[in-house]
């Protein structure tokens, strides 16, 4: 049963929304802040006005030993005339209340003093009355510590207030008196009760104010979050146009900054993804439907079976195959599946074996070849991957360099980097549509004209490549007219 209670407590607690818990955190915070505070400031009360009043007693007690001493030497020297009555109204001239103020009040005195008040009857009070006249329990004693007068509660004579009677500056006698330890008087009592009415007053009201301050606290910081949770919902439902735009220097605010973000990469995701489809529908459809068309003029015999129709449909199958392979090696490398063996690469090697393998087509087009830039440090990469990605990147360029044309290629230092930029001549591209190149299918159809078969995945599967080998690429407009690629590797440490 107590497992089960327990258990409901938390689910309950678990239901609780934010807010609903950010306000019982703040009361129950403000809550301890203020039994602690309060607690301490009574108790820190009580004490000081118990020693402050313990003080008083303590100079009450020397004005009496002050007396007491002359009743000593009056005595010669001796406490023979001191009993009770005598000692009583010692005291009754130095107690909290005076002998005038007593007389005013139709109290009688203590019966030692009855005979210096004219017209008073002689009696003594019965009860406690005149114990608070005469102030807290007070005894006096000898120096050998046997009592003369008075009498002390049995709990005060472990600790009591001491005073020492002086008779020419020797003791002769030892006043003691019992501290007090708690509230005994009744305006004490009502003084104690009516502070503890004022704390709790003031409990109340800082509660209230609390409570007021947390909810107007709660509704600030959740106002944001209520916000952020309406985009999430928004986004869970496809709509990525959504924006908070919120501009917070607090975590709040990167929060809603990085939601911003995550809307634009899915819309940009949704974007490419529909592009993608579209294109990869497009490339595919294309050999197909060509496939599809000499297939149908030859079964109706527009067209011989010969030769020549064979070499055509192998092309037309060869793009195909070669879409399919680009589109399967883009789609490995896009989730990491393409494998690397790294070692340690000279990057001028890899590079003039690929302008070589291109070298006489390059020629049969009048576009001319150029590397520059000697450099023999090594970078860790896969010699293969390298090669795929040079062969990449010059075939893309011997494509869209218009004729006569030219392809320089350069290598260079660069701090702990080497950098290979390959610039190529017109037709060219525009500043905002370079970072595009590297998106799979794109093509930049206007001035860099479609003259191949290969579809716009190469520079995506470059891009990968450069990526695995912890560089980067990026496009710009080239100074020779046409684009310019620059790829930065990081140089093996020790070369």
């Amino acid at each position: 049963m107590a497992g089960s209670g327990l258990n409901n407590f938390v689910t309950a607690g678990m239901k609780l929304s934010i807010s609903k818990k950010l306000i019982l955190s703040f009361l129950g915070l403000t809550l301890v802040i203020l039994i602690s505070t309060l607690g301490l400031a009574r108790w820190s009360f009580e004490q000081g006005f118990l020693d402050y009043v313990n003080a008083l007693e303590e100079s009450r007690l020397k004005l009496v030993a002050a007396s007491l001493s002359r009743e000593y030497a009056d005595a010669g020297n001796s406490w023979s005339g001191m009993n009770r009555q005598r000692f009583e109204g010692i005291l009754w001239e130095h107690a909290p209340a005076n002998l005038e103020e007593a007389v005013s009040m139709g109290r009688p005195p203590p019966r030692g003093l009855m005979l210096s008040v004219p017209g008073t009857v002689p009696s003594y009070p019965a009860g406690m009355e005149w114990a608070r006249e005469l102030g807290p329990p007070t005894a006096l004693y000898t120096t050998q510590g046997e009592l003369i007068a008075g009498s002390l509660p049995s709990a005060a004579e472990t600790r009591p207030i001491r005073v020492p009677v002086l008779v020419d500056g020797e003791p002769v006698g030892e006043l003691r008196s019992a501290p007090r330890r708690h509230f005994s008087l009744p305006q004490e009592t009502a003084f104690s009760r009516q502070q503890w009415v004022t704390s709790g007053l003031i409990g109340i009201v800082s509660l209230m104010l609390a409570l007021v301050v947390s909810l107007l606290l709660t509704r600030v910081l959740l106002a944001p979050i209520r916000r952020a949770i309406s985009a999430i919902a928004q986004l869970s439902s496809g709509d990525y146009a959504v924006r908070l735009n919120e501009h917070r220097a607090d975590e709040l605010g990167q929060l809603m900054g990085d939601l911003d973000r995550l809307a634009h990469k899915l819309e940009e995701s949704r974007s490419s993804r529909q592009r993608w489809l579209a294109s990869i529908s497009h490339e595919l459809r294309t050999p197909v439907t060509v496939l599809i068309g000499e297939i149908e003029t030859m079964k109706d015999g527009i067209r011989p079976l010969d030769m020549a129709q064979i070499l055509s449909l192998d092309q037309e199958v060869s793009r195909l195959r070669r879409l399919i392979d680009d589109l399967y090696e883009l789609s490995v490398s896009d989730i990491g599946g393409l494998r690397y063996s790294f070692a340690p690469v000279d990057l001028m090697q890899r590079v003039t074996a690929a302008v070589d393998g291109i070298r006489g087509r390059a020629t049969d087009k009048g576009i001319d070849l150029q590397v520059s830039g000697e450099t023999d440090k090594m970078i860790s990469g896969d010699s293969q991957r390298l090669d795929q990605l040079f062969i990449n990147l010059l075939e893309n360029s011997l494509a869209y360099t218009d004729s006569p044309g030219r392809i320089d290629i350069t290598l260079a230092r660069r701090g702990t980097r080497i950098v290979v930029r390959i610039q190529d001549t017109p037709p060219g591209v525009d500043v905002d549509e370079c970072e595009k190149l590297f998106e799979p299918l794109y093509r930049h159809e206007v001035s860099r004209s479609r003259r191949i078969a290969g579809v716009g995945l190469g520079l995506a599967i470059c891009r990968n490549i450069v990526e695995a080998h912890q560089g980067t690429i990026t496009a710009t407009p080239s100074e020779l007219g046409g684009l310019c690629i620059e790829l930065v590797f990081p140089i093996t440490a020790g070369t």
